[in-house]
């Protein structure tokens, strides 16, 4: 009897088993169309859609990493109740949605949810539709740490199209995510855009140390060409918005907008922005205040609290008595409760209050605790007061409000308190735990969070570790030398092979380093002028160089930042020069150096010196790169130098010198030939560079290929 009920629970498993199977359509390849009915469907690689892609209410679909949708045509994703999931498999998370390509149709994205995705919606470089509606979504933890939503351009080509694109992000939530909102630009010719009614709350931008124009929960570009639209960003709600260290995950800098560009404002009016404060608001915007490059946001008037209609959140947390529970609370003492403020009402009959806290003063171990509270509504105020003590002991540690919905049953994002001072405390107990380990606690600090292969190899990170700062390059194209002996015109000048190496190491968003060694000739005649006077000097000379020029440059687009759309990478820069020359010049059929025989008269003349073959200068450089790839790019430079020295063609600010004491001298043949080399009758006290200015300059120009070292 045992064996056989045994057996028949076999057979109800196995069936449960297969039924499961059945129910789940794994999707791959190429599709004319696609519709995804009710029911799960699995993407496990990449799906291309030619024509429309269709999304019915109830269906569920799993992306597993490298997973990811390219829509090519119509995209329409109508849910209801958010009955729609685009999910990410845990431990294997896939991409999500790109649309791409130039189609007359719509972008309908409604009433779905995003989740634990690696790139939820990527709007493709030279994409096109009619339209684009993003409306009543809820996104949230999606674990990429590029972005949430980013659009790229539209094709080059579109400038000249009167049409244009009506681009909306409305009554959206965006909760627990790890990256921003990044839009190309916000202020286009052919992108109309209009981010209203929003919440934005508690997302962790994740960075390098430095509040930034990207680490911002929403940022984009803003620039005077091109702007027949300016993006409407009104009604929405900003509340705890972080950028967080990638390295050691603790909590930086409130974050909630940035903008870069060319024009001189942005407008940001109507939003709220986490506080009621002026200078507290600020603070979590990054604009001409913070970089003098960027626009000036105005965000006047700003909302005093959240609109309804937005997605219900809490805004605002305080002590029971009403007064503030500032976000950097050390919690070692235990609260009595708090009280939450949301835009909606709130239903708390399933939420659940945890505190955690740490067991000692330096190790990781960890108490969890679920605690029991009252909840007293007063409006859109909650008091929780807690009836279950914690955290007897007094350690550091946070509590957490999750499970919250709204009276209308929607997902409300969690609440924490005292979670920043406890990030920083774990991130110092785990360093200790490391040495401890006897690891070294420097390996600890520059060892980023492992993002997912598939989306690492097609997206740069917005910040790079010390080490992948390098950039490495080879340099090659002409010298041209525009001092005493040369020619106006440009063109009637020698032109000679420079070779140069460059190591560039990026400082900052917009700064880089470089250091320059290169090596080059200059030559010229008098000759080559169309100067009677210069003719009848007859000077020629030609030189070696060998330069070492550190300098600064001012990258025009974000140095760290990789994308098709920003291939052109324009920058200028300005630096010095430090180079050892030898300028020679042939005498009957041999090459002599002519520093060596004073042709200016300096060794007949006990008041002059021998000038130095080691000199200094300082040069303006430009340059246009062309990224191919995240690690390698080609592109055209230019830098014009000036020297300290005016004896890089052996021609100085010296008067004629006596021909018959020259003779006397070594090879006072050659001598007198190089000072003088057509006899021509010289004038009393006659400068040897007239009629030109001694001040000695060249340029070079040519082409490179640099390359990004490490990953």
């Amino acid at each position: 009897m045992l064996r056989l009920k045994s057996i028949c629970i076999l057979v109800v498993l196995f069936t449960c088993f297969v039924n499961q199977v059945k129910s789940q359509d794994t999707l791959s390849g190429s599709y004319p169309t696609l519709k995804l009915s009710s029911g799960t469907h699995v993407v496990k690689n990449v799906v291309s859609v030619k024509g429309e892609f269709s999304v019915e209410p109830g269906a569920k679909i799993e992306f597993i990493d490298p997973g990811v949708i390219v829509c090519e045509g119509a995209v329409n994703i109508k849910g209801a109740n958010k009955n729609i999931e685009f999910i990410g498999k845990a431990k294997y998370e896939g991409v999500g949605l790109i649309i791409k390509g130039v189609d007359s149709s719509n972008v309908d994205i409604q009433n779905a949810v995003f989740k634990n995705l690696q790139l939820p919606i990527f709007f493709d470089f030279a994409w096109k539709r009619n339209q684009v509606t993003i409306a009543d979504n809820h996104f949230i933890k999606n674990i990429g740490k590029v972005s949430v939503i980013q659009v790229l351009n539209t094709p080059f080509n579109f400038n000249m199209d009167s049409s244009y694109v009506n681009f909306k992000i409305n009554g959206n939530l965006f909760a627990g995510n790890n990256a921003s909102l990044y839009f190309e630009d916000l202020k286009s010719d052919h992108l109309n855009f209009e981010i209203v009614n929003n919440s934005f709350v508690g997302n962790s931008i994740y960075g390098y140390k430095n509040y930034n124009i990207s680490t911002n929960v929403l940022y984009g570009r803003a620039d005077q060409i091109f702007s027949r639209f300016t993006a409407k960003i009104e009604g929405n709600s900003f509340a705890y918005n972080y950028v967080v260290d990638n390295i050691s995950d603790t909590i930086v800098h409130a974050a909630n907008f940035g903008v870069y560009g060319t024009d001189q404002t942005f407008p940001l009016k109507k939003n709220f922005l986490g506080s009621n404060s002026a200078e507290k608001i600020k603070k979590t915007i990054y604009d001409q205040t913070l970089n003098y490059n960027a626009p000036k946001i105005d965000f006047e008037p700003f909302l005093s609290q959240p609109n309804g209609i937005n997605p219900t959140h809490i805004y605002n947390i305080t002590n029971l008595d009403d007064s503030e529970l500032v976000d950097t609370l050390k919690m070692k003492e235990p609260l009595k409760g708090f009280t939450v403020t949301a835009n909606n009402g709130l239903d708390f009959s399933k939420a659940t209050l945890l505190y955690s806290y740490f067991n000692d003063d330096s190790t990781l171990k960890r108490t969890d605790t679920l605690l029991t509270f009252d909840k007293q509504p007063n409006g859109n105020d909650f008091k929780l007061t807690v009836t279950k003590s914690a955290n007897a002991a007094k350690k550091t540690g946070y509590f957490l409000v999750s499970n919250i919905q709204d009276t209308r049953g929607n997902f409300v994002p969690d609440v924490k308190v005292g979670y920043i001072n406890y990030q920083n405390d774990f991130r110092r107990r785990r360093l200790l735990a490391d040495l401890v380990k006897e690891k070294k606690a420097d390996d600890s600090l520059r060892k980023p969070p492992s993002p997912i292969d598939s989306i690492k190899n097609v997206f740069q990170k917005i910040e790079a570790p010390m080490k992948s700062k390098f950039e490495v390059g080879l340099a090659t194209g002409g010298a041209i030398f525009l001092g005493t002996v040369s020619s106006t015109n440009l063109f009637q000048n020698q032109l000679n092979l420079y070779n140069a190496l460059n190591v560039n190491y990026t400082l900052y968003s917009n700064l880089s380093a470089a250091l320059t060694i290169a090596m080059f000739k200059l030559s010229n005649s008098d000759y080559n002028s169309s100067n009677n006077e210069q003719i009848a000097r007859g000077m020629s000379f030609s030189t070696s160089m060998m330069s070492i020029s550190p300098s600064i440059n001012y990258d025009f687009i974000d140095n760290r930042l990789y994308t098709k759309a920003r291939r052109f990478r324009p920058s200028i820069g300005l630096g010095f020069d430090i180079f050892s020359f030898k300028p020679t010049g042939k005498y009957g059929g041999q090459e002599f150096a002519l520093q060596p025989l004073g042709t200016g008269g300096q060794l007949i003349d006990s008041g002059k010196k021998v000038y130095s073959l080691l000199s200094f200068g300082y040069f303006l450089n430009v340059k246009l790169k062309y990224q191919l790839n995240r690690f390698n790019s080609v592109g055209v430079h230019f830098s014009y130098h000036k020297s300290l020295s005016d004896y890089l063609d052996d021609v100085g600010p010296d008067a004629y010198p006596n021909v018959t004491k020259l003779l006397a001298k070594p090879d006072g043949a050659a001598a007198a030939y190089f000072s003088n080399p057509t006899t021509q009758p010289i004038s009393p006290g006659q400068v040897r560079a007239s009629p030109n200015s001694p001040a000695d300059s060249y340029i070079n120009f040519g082409i490179f290929y640099s390359r990004r070292l490490f990953k």
